[in-house]
């Protein structure tokens, strides 16, 4: 076996061997619960936008397995409507971790016609997040969506695995939430709605992440 080769099989056999602690700790240990954040803090009104809330059945909250959520509606004065999903979750553990939306669209019969990251003004700070445009074959939607651990954004689903699994191996707190941002688009796509809705997330997302970094830790939050 040649040097490059058994290089690889011990990054393989180090990486296995880290997933199998990360799952071990995370079925088995007692993991410290933050406080949930304080949604209230997310303003029902910003500019021109007015919104509805909703909220998710106790059944298909069940199965989410959040701990809790925001689902609400922003209309603005143009009538684009924008839909905010919030889930908070406090344990990520095996019966309750975040679904990722390459998942659970196309369980929901919506087919992904194109995914990518962009980068936007996130409280201030430029931050990278996931795109997608999707259709059910009679309308589009576009999506913007990222997670969160103690209040900063994480980009995707690779990125937030990683970050669970470095929390869970310095015994730190594993609370983490979704934001999900859509609106609906056009077919051959829509410039000027998805900068209406990016220009909405950057003018909502530092009372989204206050929300969210309420729910940390207080030594935490001193650290930042």
């Amino acid at each position: 076996m040649d040097k490059i080769k058994l290089n690889s099989l011990v990054i393989i056999v180090v990486i296995l061997l880290l997933l199998t602690i990360y799952t071990h700790r995370l079925r088995k240990r007692d993991i410290e619960e933050a406080p949930l954040p304080d949604f209230s803090l997310i303003p029902a009104e910003t500019g021109s936008y007015l919104s509805d809330d909703y909220y998710i059945g106790i059944e298909s909250l069940r199965v989410l397995g959040a701990d809790t959520t925001l689902v609400r509606s922003y209309t603005g004065e143009t009538g684009i409507k924008i839909e905010l999903f919030l889930g908070y979750f406090a344990r990520q553990q095996e019966n309750s971790q975040i679904h990722s939306p390459k998942h659970c669209y196309p369980g929901a019969g919506w087919d992904i016609i194109k995914e990518d990251r962009i980068e936007i003004n996130l409280n201030n700070e430029l931050e990278s997040v996931k795109r997608l445009v999707i259709t059910d074959g009679k309308s589009h939607r576009l999506v913007i969506y990222w997670f969160s651990m103690n209040g900063k954004a994480i980009p995707d689903e690779f990125s937030l695995k990683y970050h669970q699994m470095k929390n869970t191996l310095l015994s730190r707190p594993q609370a983490a939430s979704f934001i999900r941002f859509s609106t609906g688009v056009r077919p051959g796509g829509d410039e000027k709605t998805e900068k209406t809705m990016l220009r909405f997330i950057e003018r909502i997302s530092p009372d989204i992440m206050s929300a969210l970094k309420s729910a940390s830790p207080v030594e935490q939050r001193n650290e930042d």
